[in-house]
């Protein structure tokens, strides 16, 4: 354990007198012999001119650090993302010594006074470096000449999209390097390390999958060019249009399906519930379709908002056929409901009479026969359309009338209408209850299997 004495004291004292000045010393020497290389390091340097001109053409090793992804546009199909830009060759022409000196960094300045491989993106779109607080960049000069640049930009780029699965789609925005002027004659471009993100990156819309890297040689009009290329792959997340826009629609075609429940003789409540749907679902995908280009094919979502509002035109339709075919009355007139039936069965006025009744008869054996004629009826009634219900070929028919929109069968329906049963539950309403929901959800799972297999082919 050290301990203070006047004889330790002494020695400290005496180190600090006659070493430090040494060591300073050696500092300020150090110092300037890095000062005179570097005012002698750039005489009869000329900027313009490549390293070994006229002999072994120049390799740029070069790797990119991805530091944020985004914003991704699909109205004018670009990407951003901001990278480290690293760069590394070798001029001989900045080999220098130094003792115990390997290396040093230099500012940004020193950059405009050496030669660079003027690189550039050839599908970039208003990239640009940043400048605060100063010009984010270095070099790092070895003494073999072996020069280091690294650069902060913000990379802005075109990035074609195929938005037939969208979205559902995956998206591969691409990344093209080179050199604005060098063929493969004077420089050429080799990956050094992988395209590198950092582990902090996150889109809102879209996962980050594998990056694709390679090397190619692409013929210009003077000569060969060397390029590197980059290849991000990403796939869009669903949840946020599951929620927005899925959920809702099918909410709304549901209710849609409400009308066949309401009395074929409430025109107005069927009516406006039909057109409100309608109304809602169109102006959800005229929402959706404002973030997205105007390309001339059907995205995927597309055709499950046009699904969904036939469904809907499909119910009111629906409606417009009851309305036509169903809701009928006999050529001779009839009743609208059983409260004008009963009144029709013992006005004493009417001009079709259900029972001849005897003025002479005492009152009570008249409403006994009303009566029994009114459960007769009623059970033919209920006969007629639970067999009617059970006949699908009937419906079948019906349906098909509609759609042909004959005059003939409704002529021949008002004929068979019968004045006692009124306006009652349409056997069409009925088979639509059940019809409509089954085929929408086998619409919707050779949907949803199309695109999913689509997406992971």
């Amino acid at each position: 354990m050290y301990k203070v004495t006047p004889m330790n004291v002494m020695l400290a004292w005496l180190s600090a007198l006659f070493i430090s000045p040494i060591c300073v010393g050696y500092e300020v020497q150090r110092t300037k012999a890095v000062s005179e290389v570097l005012d002698h390091l750039l005489d009869g340097y000329r900027k313009e001119v490549r390293p070994g001109i006229g002999g072994e053409r120049v390799v740029i090793d070069t790797d990119i650090l991805i530091k944020s992804m985004g914003p991704i546009k699909e109205t004018d199909m670009s990407y951003s993302m901001q990278v480290y830009f690293r760069q590394r060759w070798k001029d001989d022409r900045l080999s220098f010594y130094l003792p115990n000196i390997t290396s040093f960094t230099l500012s940004n300045k020193f950059i405009n006074n050496i030669w660079k491989p003027n690189s550039y993106f050839i599908n970039g779109r208003r990239s640009k470096q940043h400048n605060l607080t100063v010009p984010n960049a270095f070099i790092r000069l070895r003494y073999d000449g072996s020069i280091y640049m690294s650069v902060r930009l913000t990379v802005n780029a075109r990035c074609p999209m195929v938005l037939s699965r969208y979205p559902m789609d995956r998206v591969v925005c691409p990344l093209y390097i080179g050199s604005f002027g060098y063929t493969t004659r004077d420089l050429v471009y080799r990956w050094e390390n992988q395209v590198d993100i950092d582990p902090g990156v996150t889109l809102s819309q879209f996962e980050l999958g594998r990056i694709e890297q390679q090397n190619i040689t692409r013929k210009g009009r003077y000569g060969d060019l060397s390029i590197l290329q980059v290849y991000i792959h990403m796939s869009r997340a669903v949840g946020f249009f599951i929620i927005q826009t899925y959920v809702p629609c099918y909410l709304i075609v549901c209710l849609s399906w409400v009308s066949f429940w309401i009395n074929r003789d409430g025109a107005q409540a069927r009516v406006v519930l039909g057109v409100t749907t309608i109304l809602t679902t169109s102006a959800i995908g005229i929402t959706v379709r404002e973030g997205l280009p105007r390309v001339p094919y059907p995205t995927a979502l597309d055709v499950f908002l046009i699904m969904c509002i036939v469904y809907q035109m499909a119910a009111f339709i629906e409606y417009a056929a009851v309305n036509y075919f169903t809701k009928l009355m006999p050529l001779e007139g009839g009743a609208d409901d059983d409260d004008d039936e009963a009144d029709n069965l013992i006005k004493p006025g009417s001009k079709r009479k259900l029972v001849s009744v005897d003025e002479e008869k005492p009152e009570q054996e008249s409403q006994t026969l009303i009566h029994s004629y009114a459960r007769r009826l009623e059970e033919k009634y209920a006969q007629k359309w639970a067999a009617k219900i059970q006949n699908c070929s009937d419906f079948l028919y019906t349906f098909l009338q509609c759609i042909v929109g004959s005059a003939d069968y409704r002529q021949q329906r008002t004929e068979l209408a019968d004045p006692e049963a009124g306006n009652s539950v349409s056997a069409i309403d009925m088979v639509s209850r059940v019809v409509f929901p089954v085929t929408f959800g086998l619409v919707n799972l050779c949907y949803w299997l199309i695109y999913f297999h689509l997406d992971m082919s």
